[in-house]
């Protein structure tokens, strides 16, 4: 048992502390750094914004993105995979004649093709080389484009992620007088995904990122649901980088509550899985082990940790097995904070239960995704529903 307890331990240590270090002194002695251009590089860019019911949102997608601190001309392509609201309706009214150099393009579907496959079909329509690709539901620091392109100075770059910020619904009106509102957990990804940009390459998020149309994979539209996933795998496979760039900004609302991110989590678990399945692993393969695939199934260490540590009566595990209860209680607390309705965020939950409980969360959400992925049920291309 001593030999599970330890190697569960580790590998959780490894995940959340070694592996950070690791990236920190590694990236310092071996630094792959990029220039970047100033400003005055501003080439056209197509911006694509799938869809799928949406009509709560578009509009205001709409209005987010025409208004961006952008000189050059950009094209907005609205994908729709055939919703059943008035998304289309919103978009086809939009009126635009008070933004000069913008134009907005509607592809609709006539039946479900899921967001891969409707990324796959508009790309060859963009006009222009440099592509953005975001969620309706994201919204744009006014200067994100500038960011993004930037780093396309270089040649060896095929694809730039952005950062995430999730922020609540009375900051969505002005997305530029707030500051960077993450939590623990995404300042913890975007140290760990600056850190291996500067190594090589990293993996990035699906609500704003930016691609060489000539590079873009097609990734396998019947298979994959996490585009996001898949294009940094098939970037790097042909041989290009995939980097962060930090001051690219996007905001999402909160999520409506916690068992909604229960299940969106659950779903991008599976999503990433399949999409290592159709890219097999060539290259970064330290990257993905320590930042994506140990993370997936740390879920299983911390039930190993836990049922090896019962069996332990020496004192030390024994003290260690009373913090592990006392962890868990807290959780337990959270949760029930949470089902009760009393406590949507991190905003209304104290920091002493929201922690151990959005960890476990995620933990346990990742380990489920894992085993239904085993099962061999693909999810579909679904809405996280947001307070927006």
């Amino acid at each position: 048992m001593k030999i599970i307890f330890w190697i569960s331990i580790f590998s959780l240590f490894y995940v959340y502390f070694i592996y950070p270090f690791l990236l920190a002194i590694i990236s310092k002695l071996f630094p792959k750094l990029w220039d970047k251009a100033d400003d005055n590089f501003s080439p056209p860019v197509s911006f694509i914004i799938p869809t799928y019911n949406e009509e709560k949102v578009i509009n205001d997608k709409l209005k987010n993105t025409l208004s961006l601190d952008y000189s050059a001309p950009i094209e907005i392509i609205v994908a729709d995979d055939y919703s059943s609201d008035h998304t289309k309706d919103i978009v086809t009214n939009f009126d635009i004649k008070n933004y000069p150099n913008r134009n907005i393009v509607l592809k609709s579907f006539s039946t479900r093709q899921g967001k891969m496959g409707v990324l796959n079909s508009v790309i060859p329509y963009a006009k222009n080389n440099f592509i953005i690709l975001t969620d309706a539901n994201s919204f744009f620091k006014s200067d994100a484009i500038k960011k993004l392109i930037r780093n396309f100075k270089n040649p060896n770059i095929g694809c730039v992620g952005g950062t995430k910020s999730i922020i609540t619904k009375d900051q969505m009106t002005n997305t530029d007088n707030i500051g960077i509102n993450e939590g623990f957990y995404w300042k913890f990804e975007n140290f760990i995904k600056q850190k291996e940009s500067i190594l090589g390459s990293t993996f990035v998020d699906g609500s704003i990122y930016a691609i060489k149309k000539e590079i873009y994979p097609f990734p396998a539209s019947d298979r994959i649901i996490m585009d996001d996933f898949a294009v940094s795998l098939g970037v790097i496979n042909k041989n290009y980088r995939v980097v962060f760039e930090s001051e690219a900004i996007s905001y999402e609302g909160v999520s409506k509550g916690s068992f909604e991110e229960f299940r969106r989590k659950i779903r991008i678990l599976r999503g990433a899985l399949t999409s290592i399945k159709v890219y097999p692993i060539k290259k970064i393969i330290f990257q993905l082990f320590s930042h994506k695939i140990l993370r997936w199934i740390s879920g299983i260490f911390m039930i190993t940790l836990f049922i090896s540590n019962i069996f332990i009566a020496e004192i030390f595990y024994r003290t260690l097995l009373i913090f592990q209860i006392i962890f868990y209680g807290l959780t337990f607390i959270g949760f029930i904070l949470e089902y009760n309705g009393r406590s949507r965020s991190k905003k209304t939950m104290p920091n002493i239960f929201y922690i151990p409980y959005y960890f476990c969360l995620t933990s346990w959400a990742q380990l489920i995704g894992f085993v239904r992925y085993s099962g061999g049920k693909n999810p579909a291309w679904d809405k996280l529903e947001r307070n927006v």
